[in-house]
């Protein structure tokens, strides 16, 4: 295996990290009273901010791979305006971040984030939000509770909230995606996120609305009645739940082997015999001897079914996924077409002073400087680090060539889109079932994904400064790869631990269905 390029892989555990520490960045601060002013609730002057926004839209215009790709370039420049103007007195940098967020949502790009200065995040006395005290599915525009926490224990499973303290579970989605930034149009990634994490919504409650752990909530009964209660979060309140939904496997052997199972990583024979359930929620380093050893193991026991698990899958090295295609694919398959991006050599940008110095050595270790192809450049592996683009061999054993099923939802996003879309370009007797994915099928921003640092406020903006061009066939129409056979969670399936994508998936092996 080829040295590890730190600039190209995302290794679940520090992604998620990432992730968990933006859902705490995302809103305004209210005022509220401090015994000393601290970084928290300081205020910046306007100049400073101004001269921060500058800087990030001319860093924005110079090197981001898709700025205008999914918003027309004169309807964003117009939100860059209308933003800047905005600024019309000192922010906390709170205040900042919540001014940015809704347009860098507009960019429609996942991989580009917002957090907080370094000094804010170990500032003891930075303003903490009241937590939600329910674990919540959102679907589109609706909002259903599928765990009460709350004082009113009479509260159903199930019930749809169509308000809290007066504004409605609409408008609350909607302030909530724009504090989100999800690839293309597709709004999976961001009702991901509000379903496994109740951070996003502890945040816009409290930093937006000012609610402090009381809420009025009017519902809808799962018997059709409606009914208002006002409820309270526990006290002392409780961290938000990281993991809400969590799907539980259907009962299964687990397969005798010489590896461990991983909560992300993992094999199991169903009791049919001809049945197996491959857990494959994140791609790391380390995990490729598994993959070997999984495939030896399902050629010996003759499955004829596999059932692939890339939900929450956000992604990883190019080079892991494609030992995982080797044994997938009908034929010599292309999992990236291109790795492109708007300047040559952005290692050398005027902005090089405010980016992260890891990220930038492992850029110009990782990659060739660009070659200029029409309007962009095309970049390249260097020979050391092996080959992302192009086609790509076989394995010369073990390849299944039985019956196919791809579990995917919202946080298959990244690579982990990319693997999906590969699967679907080159692989027949296929079937994807779950939800669109919250990458898009054409593609990713991403390779190297810096860390900018805005001078006066401190606040960290991740951006990338390439794009991942998938194998897909299919014109970019801003969407996720959607599945043949959608699923639709139900608020009761999830209070009850079950997996209705799991499932829908063994009830298509068990009717012999092949649906494309």
């Amino acid at each position: 295996m080829p040295r590890r390029c730190r600039c190209f892989i995302t290794l679940k555990s520090e992604w998620m990290k990432y992730l968990l520490l933006c859902l705490l960045t995302v809103t305004t601060v209210l005022a509220q009273p401090a015994a000393k002013p601290t970084r928290a609730t300081q205020s910046i002057s306007v100049d400073a901010l101004k001269a921060d926004f500058r800087t990030l839209r001319a860093a924005f215009e110079e090197l981001h791979p898709a700025l205008y790709r999914y918003t027309p370039r004169d309807s964003l420049n117009l939100l860059f305006d209308q933003t800047y103007e905005s600024i019309r007195y000192p922010l906390t940098e709170t205040q900042f971040v919540n001014r940015l967020y809704p347009l860098i949502s507009r960019i429609r790009c996942g991989h580009t984030q917002l957090e907080h200065s370094i000094v804010y995040r170990k500032d003891p006395n930075r303003p903490r939000p009241a937590h939600f005290p329910f674990g919540v599915l959102a679907q589109g525009n609706q909002l259903f509770l599928i765990q009460n926490r709350s004082t009113d224990p009479s509260l159903r499973v199930g019930s749809e909230i169509l308000s809290i303290n007066g504004v409605s579970a609409e408008e609350l989605l909607h302030e909530t995606r724009q504090q989100w930034s999800s690839d293309g149009y597709n709004q999976t990634w961001v009702e991901f996120f509000i379903n496994q994490y109740n951070a996003l919504l502890d945040e816009v409650g409290t930093f937006i609305h000012g609610w402090r752990g009381t809420y009025t909530l009017t519902v809808r009964q799962p018997d059709g009645t409606t009914r208002t209660t006002t409820v309270t979060t526990p006290q002392p309140a409780k961290p938000a739940d990281t993991a809400t939904v969590r799907l539980q496997m259907m009962p299964a052997k687990p397969t005798r082997s010489r590896w461990e199972p991983k909560p992300y990583l993992n094999l199991r024979l169903l009791p049919d015999s001809t049945t197996a359930l491959l857990t494959l929620n994140a791609l790391e380093y380390g995990d490729e001897a598994f993959y070997k050893q999984a495939f030896e193991h399902l050629e010996r026991k003759h499955i004829q079914n596999l059932v692939l698990d890339i939900r929450r899958n956000h992604g990883g090295d190019a080079r892991i996924i494609s030992q995982l295609m080797a044994h997938l694919a009908d034929a010599p398959f292309v999992l990236i077409k291109q790795v492109e991006g708007p300047v040559a050599n952005p290692d050398r940008s005027r902005f090089r002073p405010y980016f992260d110095k890891g990220i930038l050595d492992s850029h110009r270790s990782s990659f060739t400087a660009g070659i200029r192809q029409g309007e962009l450049y095309r970049f390249a592996f260097r020979p050391e680090n092996g080959r992302i683009t192009g086609y790509l061999p076989l394995a010369k054993a073990n390849r299944f060539r039985g019956n196919l099923y791809v579990l995917i939802d919202g946080g298959t996003f990244s690579n982990g889109a990319n693997f999906a879309a590969a699967l679907k370009a080159q692989r027949a007797n296929t079937v994807f079932v779950g939800r669109e994915t919250g990458g898009t099928q054409a593609g990713c921003n991403g390779g190297t994904v810096q860390r900018f640092t805005l001078p006066n406020s401190g606040i960290v903006v991740q951006f990338p400064w390439l794009r991942l061009v998938s194998a897909s066939p299919t014109p970019d129409d801003g969407h996720g790869l959607r599945p043949d056979v959608p699923v639709t969670l139900t608020p009761t399936a999830l209070a009850d631990n079950r997996d209705e994508d799991l499932e829908t998936a063994l009830t298509l092996i068990r009717t012999g269905s092949q649906k494309r």
